[in-house]
């Protein structure tokens, strides 16, 4: 009758042990190698290499067994021992190998074969699967089932012990994964030297045996990390929250330690100069969209962006200077329900209340989460009260005394609201806020003579100035 036998797991190490103790020699002096001072009757000392036992082709070669005899059985490529009149099974088994004898020597091999399933496996540490008798049968159940196997799977079989190697080991916790997409979906940004703060990576596992997972991996100081439970099979979405603060800026590579394996890329921002305010707060040091901090009152490359209030930068924004001026912008006519337009057109609006939204929003730019909020990550549009705050610190009331403050502001202009067209550059500045009176949003004016907070139409294009949250 054909029964399950044994499973042998390459963890035994009993046979290398038994061979150093068991030797024996016809002298009665110690001896050592690679050593003077030998501990035992035979003492072999490396760093870099090991003891290699007699290699022989199958344990039939050895006509003369005596018991405490080691070798290497190549037929089986593991270590058996001589003991009690009767070789050992092997001793240790390849990574990711099982070894399993089923039936006597001289069995039939072309009976039906016993089946060992997963829950017997189960009982074996790290180890899953099925196992079957004979080679040809258990060959045909790995090409049948690829999901359960790290690598392509061989088989061989002598005298009814049964070798698999790359047997698939389940990883990170006790659930069957065939593959791993890792693109399903990403959020959040990450920004050089700043603690990340919702930025996730969402990857897809073809499950095949449910069960818990633990999933992580780390890259440039973050670590994206999700554990749980598969409750189903087939094609289960994890999403992995990052945490750490990113080390460099850079696209980095972020290898899952999973089997099967799986890898993703997310990029992080180089790091946002500020300058710290008096007042306690930290600033960006230039407006959004500038290449530099302004080194004049009309430095036209510090001017920057010009954004209509309630929008994110996709493009509505930019504006080509040249020398204080810029060529003819790109304008849109139709005004939009969406929090996101169709294109990114400047939108006119030339019929009040001169808003780019059909319906108003207040909200689009209130604090970091905000859906459109056009800052780095971690930044956000300040509040009328923080840049009252700062234009009184500074007793900015002017434009001279505004570029002599920290903050450098500069008088960049704006876009009107009805056709689109620039004005005012070089002469006055204003900065959006993220308040708002009624459904009128509040903006900071800076004039040659003066400077004071008013109401604006979202229409407008005015400079933005974001502060660290």
């Amino acid at each position: 009758m054909i029964h399950f036998k044994k499973i042998i797991m390459k963890t035994k190490n009993i046979f290398l042990t038994a061979s150093l103790v068991a030797l024996s020699f016809t002298m009665n002096a110690q001896i050592g190698i690679g050593t003077t001072n030998p501990q035992g009757s035979l003492d072999v000392v490396s760093t870099n290499s090991g003891v290699v036992v007699p290699r022989v082709s199958s344990t039939a070669a050895v006509t003369t067994p005596v018991n405490g005899m080691i070798i290497y059985d190549v037929s089986f490529n593991c270590f058996k021992g001589y003991q009690n009149g009767a070789w050992t099974d092997c001793g240790f088994v390849p990574f990711n190998s099982i070894l399993v004898q089923i039936g006597n020597e001289g069995d039939d091999p072309n009976t039906v074969p016993s089946v060992v399933t997963a829950a017997q496996l189960a009982s074996v540490p790290g180890v899953t699967g099925v196992v079957t008798a004979n080679e040809a049968a258990y060959q045909a159940y790995i090409d049948a089932n690829p999901e359960l196997f790290s690598a392509p799977a061989t088989v061989t079989e002598v005298n009814d012990m049964i070798t698999v190697v790359n047997a698939f080991v389940a990883s990170n916790g006790s659930a069957l994964v065939s593959s791993y997409s890792c693109s399903t979906a990403s959020a959040g940004t990450m920004t050089e030297s700043t603690v990340v703060s919702g930025v996730t990576q969402t990857i897809t596992a073809t499950v095949t045996s449910v069960g818990t997972y633990s999933i992580s991996t780390t890259s440039n100081g973050v670590t994206f990390a999700a554990s749980g439970t598969f409750s189903g099979t087939g094609a289960q979405n994890i999403v992995l929250t990052a945490t750490g603060t990113p080390i460099a800026a850079g696209t980095h590579a972020f290898v899952l330690n999973t089997t099967p394996g799986c890898s993703f890329d997310r990029t992080t921002a180089a790091a946002v100069p500020t300058i710290t305010s008096t007042t306690g707060k930290v600033w960006m040091d230039r407006n959004l969209g500038a290449t530099r901090v302004a080194i004049s009152v009309t430095d036209h490359l510090a001017y920057g962006d010009l954004y209509q209030w309630g929008r994110k930068a996709d493009g509505h924004e930019k504006i080509s200077w040249t020398n204080g001026t810029s060529g003819t912008p790109v304008n849109g006519t139709t005004s939009t329900n969406a929090d996101t337009p169709a294109n990114n057109l400047f939108i006119t609006e030339p019929v009040s209340p001169h808003d780019w939204r059909v319906s108003s929003d207040n909200n689009l730019w209130t604090g970091q989460a905000a859906v459109n909020n056009p800052c780095p990550a971690g930044f956000r549009l300040p509040t009328s009260q923080e840049m009252d705050a700062e234009v009184t610190e500074y007793g900015i009331n002017n434009n001279n005394t505004a570029f002599n403050s920290p903050f450098k502001f500069t008088p960049s202009g704006y876009r009107q609201y009805d056709t689109g067209a620039l004005s005012t550059m070089g002469r006055d500045g204003a900065y959006w806020t993220s308040s708002v009176s009624g459904n009128s949003p509040i903006l900071q004016y800076i004039y040659p003579t003066s400077s004071g907070s008013t109401i604006g139409y979202k229409a407008n294009g005015f400079s933005v100035r974001c502060i660290r949250d």
